[in-house]
């Protein structure tokens, strides 16, 4: 015989919703419940670090991360810790870029080998910067100041 006999497909049987969770199933379901009662706890007992905002690291996918791999506490100082480099790091760059700005402010030298001219150099000054000047040199021959560029 070259063909087998079929047998009969049984029918589907009828599914049944899945059952609700019970209140002692809801960590296993949900791994963030027993962090986010643990946070509450510390934030409640005041263990939290100085100046940590809870609301803006929840809302922070690093945060969950961390939640993730690491007991909540420990999670809580490394957020902490990463988030205060972050904003030194970001204090430092503020502050280089003054420092530079504060240097290119300074007169540059028009022939590498020749000192700097003590005078300012009108010539590279902004048109505001140039109204302003004018404006105190006004101001100071107006009060009888004796002027000299």
């Amino acid at each position: 015989m070259l063909f087998k006999k079929h047998e009969p497909v049984p029918a589907p049987e009828t599914e049944t919703a899945p059952a609700l969770p019970d209140a002692q199933d809801a960590p296993a379901e949900n791994p963030f419940a027993s962090a986010a009662e643990a946070l509450i706890a510390m934030q409640q007992d005041g263990e939290l670090p100085e100046r940590f905002d809870l609301e803006a690291a929840c809302a922070d996918p690093a945060f969950a991360k961390l939640l993730q791999e690491f007991e909540p506490k420990a999670a809580v100082r490394i957020y902490a810790a990463e988030s205060a480099a972050a904003h030194a790091y970001e204090q430092a760059m503020a502050a280089m870029t003054e420092r530079l700005h504060a240097r290119n402010a300074l007169p540059k030298t028009t022939k590498p080998n020749r000192a700097v001219s003590p005078t300012p150099d009108y010539m590279s000054l902004s048109p505001a910067e140039f109204r302003a000047l004018e404006t105190e040199l006004r101001t100071a021959a107006r009060n009888g100041k004796r002027i000299t560029l």
